[in-house]
């Protein structure tokens, strides 16, 4: 049990102490004493201190016996004093106005038997080494959410400003976690012997805020200052990672060519650079590393936090579940770059060797650098208005490649109307019971294939322009093996993304049902 700072000729007598000025009249109890306060039945099996005790004590002790002077120097509002009055005999010899004890409450009947029974049962089954559990959040510690709180209540009266206490500013995280590194802080909340009490003023911190930076203090490293507001708990992977990756890195780090070969969009790459320091040294500007972003920007204090936490906390052997696919969300990843490289990042139009009006269309850099897309704003867009344009000389793709569905343009419409980023998802709904050619597989050759393998020269020969000319492909294997990846065949789609898993295996089972042209 913790250190109690009266001394024990104050506990051992105070039970003797009579403050005159708190005395109650008699008919100030609820119920006559000795029975349950009306006759009803008495609980004693779900007995606990913050629970049964305490409001027992709230209800007849505390007007004397808590406050800046406290009837007895026995503060009850302080679970330290009860459990020693608890544990020496002293509570319950006065509450049961035992001979030798002064009777409690003062002036008043004396507590009904449950509510002695109750205390009694609370005595005998307590082990007084530490203060029973409370309504303590001790599970969802953070600093700007429990320690900051905490220090603002008590200590930033002093310790903030132009000129703080003892040059000890605690609204710098830094000089906080200096103090709780080297043991200061814990030892002056506790009001430990060889250091100064805090705070300064006669109050002492709850246990509850006690054990509360303890724990904070037990779980961390201190290295860098969460910032305040910043959601340090719920740091997932898909979740909180994913779109910070999106927001500072992918514009470089995806697509058929990744600046420096890492593909930001892999887990596994992100893992290799998370666990072997690269990924933090980057963005933290560290000596002996490539500063990142490259824009001269920096990665703020919040995300850079929430990196470190991911990176602390995650084992890596294996890639998450997957970034979940919003359906209302037209990702650029899997769905308008596999588009726009099909339809219109082809040699002769727009890949990066031919480049017909300085329009490179065949990846996320050089769409929004060539392409004049308006993020939020699609009809301003040079890159959806000549999808929609009437005349045959604008439109693009141009003749006499097929142009594109009201599907594929709504697709493009979208995915700027929602800040045209460069975004992607992995775990998606997958629908292998209902897969049909016009429904399932053909959107997915629309999306992926038709832009190269239709008109009149298609790339490699290869036509697929409707229901025979995919079945075809097929029936003699090539159609999987190419999308498959497998050795000797040509992987498609040509300098895109592998198709998903999903696509891949609602292909195959339109082939295992025979290839049907429902």
């Amino acid at each position: 049990m913790k250190k109690i700072y009266f001394s024990l000729l104050v506990l051992l007598a105070g039970s003797f102490l009579v403050m005159e000025s708190c005395k109650h009249e008699p008919d100030e109890m609820p119920g006559p004493g000795g029975d349950n306060g009306g006759g009803t039945e008495c609980d004693t099996l779900n007995i606990s201190y913050p629970g049964t005790v305490y409001p027992i004590l709230e209800q007849y002790c505390l007007s004397c016996h808590s406050g800046e002077t406290p009837d007895g120097g026995l503060d009850f509002t302080d679970y330290s004093i009860v459990a020693t009055l608890a544990e020496n005999g002293t509570l319950l010899g006065s509450i049961r106005h035992e001979e030798g004890y002064e009777p409690m409450p003062q002036g008043m009947a004396k507590l009904s038997d449950c509510d002695i029974s109750k205390i009694e049962i609370w005595v005998r089954d307590t082990t007084f080494t530490e203060p029973p559990p409370t309504e303590c959040d001790t599970l969802h510690v953070t600093y700007p959410g429990t320690v900051y709180k905490t220090l603002e209540k008590y200590c930033l009266d002093c310790h903030s400003g132009p000129s703080p206490e003892a040059g000890l500013d605690f609204t710098d995280y830094n000089t906080v976690a200096e103090l709780a590194e080297s043991g200061l802080l814990l030892g002056s909340i506790r009001q430990e012997s060889g250091f100064e009490a805090m705070p300064p003023n006669g109050l002492k911190l709850t246990d509850c805020e006690i054990r509360q930076i303890e724990i904070w203090i037990e779980d961390t490293t201190f290295v860098e200052p969460p910032p305040p507001d910043c959601d340090t708990i719920s740091v997932t992977y898909p979740g909180t990672i994913v779109p910070i990756l999106e927001q500072f890195c992918l514009s470089c780090h995806s697509g058929p060519t990744p600046e420096a070969g890492f593909d930001f969009t892999d887990y596994n790459t992100v893992a290799f650079l998370a666990e072997n320091g690269t990924l933090m040294g980057v963005i933290k500007h560290e000596l002996g590393y490539t500063e990142m972003p490259p824009s001269g920007l920096m990665v703020p204090d919040c995300e850079i936090s929430q990196l470190d936490i991911w990176i602390r906390d995650t084992t890596f052997s294996s890639p998450p579940g997957g970034i979940p696919c919003d359906p209302d969300t037209v990702y650029f990843q899997n769905t308008i770059l596999p588009l726009l490289q099909s339809s219109c990042g082809v040699i002769g139009c727009h890949d990066p060797g031919t480049a017909t009006e300085r329009i490179i269309l065949t990846d996320y850099n050089s769409i929004m650098n060539t392409a004049d897309v308006e993020p939020f704003n699609p009809r301003e867009s040079k890159l959806y208005k000549v999808m929609i344009e009437d005349d045959p000389d604008d439109i693009m793709p141009p003749p006499p490649r097929s142009p594109l569905t009201a599907e594929q343009k709504a697709a493009v419409f979208n995915w700027i109307a929602q800040g045209a980023l460069n975004n992607y998802c992995d775990d998606e709904e997958c629908d292998t019971i209902n897969v049909t050619f016009s429904g399932t597989v053909w959107p997915i050759v629309q999306n992926h294939c038709f832009g190269c393998h239709s008109g009149g020269n298609p790339s490699g020969g290869i036509s697929i322009e409707n229901h025979a000319d995919l079945a075809t492909l097929a029936n003699n294997g090539s159609l999987m093996g190419a999308i498959r990846h497998e050795a000797g065949y040509s992987p498609m789609p040509k300098n895109g993304m592998k198709l998903s898993d999903c696509k891949i295996t609602q292909i195959q089972i339109w082939i295992d049902d025979g290839t049907p042209n429902n």
